[in-house]
C-alpha cells in the first residue's frame, strides 16, 4: 500500500516497476529451470510454482488439450487451487482469459466465476503453449490486483510461455533422438521379425557366460536351415514370416529355458552351460532336428527346411567369438549323412580353401575353365546308347580338376549358378546338334537344373532361346529336376514344367527317393522318366530294403506310364537285377564313366553297346554256394546230368551278384560260410527274391538256427553232408516244381489283373 506522502503517479509507477521486476525474476527462474529439467511434467509444475513465488500471482495452472475431445485438461497448478479442484470445475472445460475487458487479450472469467468469488481473483489471462508450432495447451495465471496485465507485462508473460514452448520443443527432439537410439539399439540387439536376440546380443551373452559366469564349458549350437533362403525367395513376405515364426515356436517348445538367438536369416544359435557330457548336446541336436525337419504347412502347402546343426565348445574351440564362428562353420558343412557335426580344427583350413576356391571360381568362366563331360544312358532292351547326361566339370589352373561336390554348392551360394547353368544348357545342346549334323544317331541330351536356377531365372525363355540359337529340336532335350525343387513350390513348378513340355521338351525326375515323398504330385508332373538314385542301386543285390525300394519305384512308375532309369550301375549283378524287374534304362560305370566330348563322340562312332536283353528259353538254373570248391565240383557232376544249369561260387558276396545276374529258381548254400551264415544269406534272398526256393546243405550239427529259419519259412529244406545223390536230386526237382508253379501263378495273376483293368 502506498504512503500518503508519496504522489499518486509516483506510487503507480513504482507498483508497475515492482510487478515488472517480479516478472523478470519469474522469467529468469523459469529459464534456469528449463536448463535443468528434461521432463515436461516437472517443467509444468516448476513454472506454476515460480509464477506464484516470484511472479506474485495468486494462482497458476497449466492445461493440455485433449486430442480426442478438444477439452483443456489441467496437469499442474500452484497457489490456492489444486489440479483436482480445477478438473471438477465445469466438468473440466475451460474458457479462461482476462476479467478486465480493457486488458489486452483478455475476456471474462466465464468458467471461473465461482472460484474468482471464493478466492477474490480480479484478473487472469491464458497464454498458448505450443509444441512444434501447434497449440497444445495454455499457461493460465490470475491475480488479486486489478490492472495487472498491461502491454509490458503481457509481453514478458508471452516471452515466458515462448520459452516454455521452446523447452518443450527441445525435450521433444531429445525424446525423438532417444527413441531413435532405442530403436536402433533394438534393431542391433534383437531380430525384428521374431523378437529373438540378434547375433550382437548373443555374442555379448556368450562372452559373459565364458568369462563372468561359473561355467567350466560353454557349448554353442548353430541351427542352419539350409533351404530357408530359397523358400523365402519364392514366397510372399507374410507367408515367409509365418514360416519363420512357426520355426521359432518349435524351438521354444524344445528349449524353453535355453538362451537362443537368430544370428542371420537362416541360422539360429543356442547356448548351453556345463552340459553333462557331449552326448547331451548331441541328443539335444537330434531333438531340434526332429521338430524342425517336419514340414511347415502354410495355406495347404508343405515346406521343408533341411536343418543341420553345428556344435563348438569353449574353451576347446577357441575364444568366444571364435566359438560362434566355428559353430557356424560346422553348421555350414555339406555333410548329408547325419544331422549335426562338431567343429574340428581342419574345418577352418577347409573354410579358407573354400574362400580361395570361390575367388578362383568367379574367374573360371572368363578363363574357359569349365568343360562338360557326358555319361551314356542305355536302353536295356537293345543295349544301345539312347541318351547322354551333361555333367559340369571345372579344370582350374590353380587347383586342377575340382570335384563337383566342392564347387557346385559354391555356385549356388554366390549366385553364379544361373549364368553357368545357361552356359551348360547351350553347350550341351550345341554339341548334340553337332552330332546330328555329323550323321550320328540322334539321342536325347539330359541337362540338370538346380533349385536356384529353376526358381530364380526365366527358364522357359532361356530354354527357348537356347534351342533357337543352337538349332536343336525340342524332343532331343530333357531337363532333370530333383524332388526338392518340385516340393519348394509345387503348383508354380508344375505350371512352369507344363509350359516347357508344351514345346516338346522332356523332363526326368532325378534322385528319386532321396528327398521327401512327392508321390501326391508325381501324377501331375509332365515327366517321361524317373531316375533311381545311385544310393539305392549300390547295394540292391544284397540289401533287401534297397531292393524293395527299387522294385517298388519301378512298379509305381510303370503303373503311371513312366519309364525308369537307374543311376550308378557298376556291376553285372545290378544290371541283372534291374533287367529282372523290367527297368528300362541305366547309366553308370559298368558301361562308361562320364567322358569328354571327343571321347563320347568316338563312343558313338564305334557304336558301342551292351548285349541286349535275351528272351531265353525256360531252364532250371541252380545256384550252389559253398566255401569248399571240391563240394561244388562234386555237386555239379551229380546235378548236371539231371538237366540243371549249375552256377557256383565259394563267396557269399559273389553269390548275391550271381543271384541278380542269373535269377536262379533254386539256391543251395552251406551253413558255415566265412562272410555270414547260410541261413542269414537265405533270409536276405527270401526278401529280395521271394519266389526262389532256398536249401541249406551242411555237415554242421548245431541245428537251432537252421530249425528257426525253416520254421519262419526262410529255408525250404535242410540237407546234410554227405548226401545221397538220388535223394538230393529228388529234393531239388521238387523245389523247381514249386518255383515254376509260383511263377505260373504270378503270371496268371498279372494277366487276370490286366484283363480286369481293360474291362473296366
Amino acid at each position: 500500500m502506498a504512503s500518503s506522502d508519496t504522489p499518486i503517479g509516483e506510487t503507480h509507477t513504482k507498483t508497475e516497476l515492482e510487478r515488472r521486476n517480479r516478472l523478470y525474476t519469474m522469467l529468469s527462474h523459469i529459464n534456469r529451470c528449463i536448463i535443468r529439467t528434461k521432463d515436461p511434467q516437472e517443467l509444468y509444475f516448476a513454472a506454476c510454482r515460480i509464477a506464484i513465488e516470484s511472479g506474485g500471482f495468486a494462482i497458476a495452472w497449466i492445461g493440455l488439450i485433449d486430442s480426442e475431445t478438444g477439452s483443456l485438461i489441467p496437469v499442474a497448478s500452484a497457489g490456492n487451487v489444486t489440479v483436482t479442484q480445477l478438473k471438477s470445475l465445469n466438468e473440466g472445460k475451460f474458457d479462461v482469459l482476462s476479467n478486465d475487458k480493457e486488458t489486452a487479450g483478455g475476456s471474462r472469467f466465464s468458467s471461473w466465476t465461482e472460484m474468482s468469488e471464493q478466492l477474490g481473483l480480479l484478473e487472469g489471462a491464458s497464454f498458448p503453449i505450443r509444441l512444434e508450432g501447434k497449440t497444445v495447451g495454455s499457461f493460465n495465471i490470475a491475480a488479486k490486483e486489478p490492472g495487472f496485465f498491461r502491454d509490458a507485462e503481457i509481453n514478458l508473460l508471452l516471452e515466458v510461455v515462448d520459452d516454455i514452448s521452446f523447452a518443450l520443443d527441445i525435450i521433444r527432439r531429445e525424446e525423438k533422438r532417444t527413441a531413435a537410439e532405442s530403436k536402433m539399439r533394438y534393431f542391433v540387439y534383437y531380430d525384428s521379425q521374431t523378437g529373438l536376440p540378434s547375433r550382437a546380443l548373443f555374442e555379448e551373452r556368450l562372452n559373459e557366460s565364458c568369462y563372468n559366469g561359473n561355467a567350466h564349458q560353454v557349448v554353442v549350437m548353430v541351427v542352419n536351415l539350409r533351404r530357408l533362403q530359397i523358400v523365402l525367395h519364392l514366397l510372399e513376405p507374410d507367408t515367409g514370416l509365418a514360416i519363420i515364426r512357426t520355426l521359432v515356436d518349435r524351438l521354444e517348445s524344445v528349449l524353453p529355458a535355453v538362451p537362443r538367438a537368430r544370428i542371420d536369416e537362416a541360422k539360429f544359435a543356442l547356448l548351453l552351460q556345463d552340459p553333462e557330457g557331449l552326448h547331451v548336446a548331441e541328443e539335444l541336436a537330434w531333438e531340434i532336428h526332429k521338430v524342425l525337419a517336419e514340414a511347415v504347412e502354410i495355406d495347404g502347402q508343405e515346406y521343408y527346411l533341411d536343418p543341420f546343426i553345428g556344435i563348438a565348445r569353449f574353451p576347446l574351440d577357441g575364444e568366444p567369438a571364435e566359438v560362434l564362428k566355428h559353430a557356424i562353420l560346422a553348421a555350414s558343412s555339406p555333410d548329408t549323412d547325419t544331422i549335426c557335426r562338431f567343429f574340428f580344427a581342419d574345418m577352418d583350413e577347409g573354410s579358407r580353401r573354400q574362400l580361395n576356391l570361390d575367388t578362383a571360381l568367379r574367374r573360371a568362366l572368363e578363363r574357359n575353365e569349365f568343360i562338360l563331360h557326358y555319361q551314356p544312358q542305355l536302353d536295356l532292351s537293345t543295349g544301345r546308347i539312347i541318351g547322354a547326361e551333361a555333367l559340369l566339370r571345372w579344370q582350374s589352373r590353380d587347383y586342377g580338376l575340382v570335384s563337383p561336390l566342392n564347387f557346385i554348392p559354391l555356385l549356388e551360394e554366390n549366385g553364379m549358378i544361373n549364368t553357368i547353368g545357361e552356359w551348360v544348357l547351350q553347350e550341351a545342346c550345341r554339341l548334340n546338334r553337332k552330332w546330328q549334323d555329323e550323321g550320328l544317331p540322334p539321342l536325347r541330351m539330359a541337362v540338370n537344373l538346380s533349385a536356384r536356377q529353376f526358381h530364380g531365372g526365366d527358364i522357359p525363355n532361356i530354354v527357348k532361346r537356347t534351342l533357337e540359337k543352337t538349332g536343336l529340336e525340342p524332343q532331343w532335350l530333357e531337363l532333370e529336376l530333383t524332388e526338392s525343387i518340385v516340393l519348394m513350390d509345387a503348383d508354380k513348378v508344375i505350371r512352369t514344367m507344363h509350359e516347357i513340355s508344351a514345346e516338346g521338351i522332356g523332363f526326368a525326375l532325378d534322385d528319386f527317393g532321396t528327398g521327401y515323398s512327392s508321390l501326391s504330385y508325381l501324377q501331375r508332373l509332365p515327366v517321361a522318366r524317373i531316375k533311381i538314385d545311385k544310393s539305392f542301386v549300390a547295394n540292391l543285390t544284397s540289401n533287401p530294403s534297397d531292393a524293395a525300394i527299387v522294385r517298388a519305384v519301378v512298379g509305381m512308375a510303370h503303373s503311371l506310364g513312366l519309364k525308369v532309369i537307374a543311376e550308378g550301375v557298376e556291376t553285372e549283378g545290378q544290371l541283372g537285377f534291374l533287367r529282372g524287374i523290367n527297368c528300362e534304362e541305366i547309366q553308370g560305370y559298368l558301361f562308361s564313366r562320364p567322358l569328354p566330348a571327343d571321347d563320347f563322340t568316338l563312343l558313338l562312332r564305334e557304336g558301342r553297346s551292351i548285349p541286349p536283353k535275351q528272351i531265353e528259353k525256360p531252364e532250371r538254373v541252380l545256384l550252389l554256394i559253398d566255401d569248399e570248391s571240391n563240394i561244388i565240383s562234386a555237386l555239379t557232376r551229380v546235378l548236371r546230368r539231371k538237366g540243371f544249369r549249375i552256377v557256383g561260387t565259394t563267396s557269399i558276396k559273389e553269390g548275391f551278384e550271381l543271384m541278380a545276374i542269373h535269377q536262379p529258381g533254386v539256391v543251395i548254400c552251406d551253413q558255415r560260410m566265412p562272410e555270414m551264415t547260410g541261413t542269414e544269406f537265405l533270409r536276405r534272398i527270401k526278401d529280395i527274391y521271394p519266389d526262389t526256393i532256398r536249401i541249406v546243405l551242411s555237415g554242421y550239427t548245431e541245428l537251432n538256427s537252421v530249425i528257426d529259419a525253416v520254421n519262419h519259412g526262410e529255408v525250404y529244406k535242410f540237407l546234410t553232408k554227405p548226401w545221397e545223390d538220388e535223394a538230393l536230386c529228388q529234393v531239388i526237382g521238387d523245389a523247381f516244381n514249386i518255383y515254376e508253379l509260383r511263377q505260373e501263378n504270378r503270371y496268371l495273376s498279372r494277366k487276370l489283373n490286366t484283363n480286369r483293368a481293360r474291362s473296366e
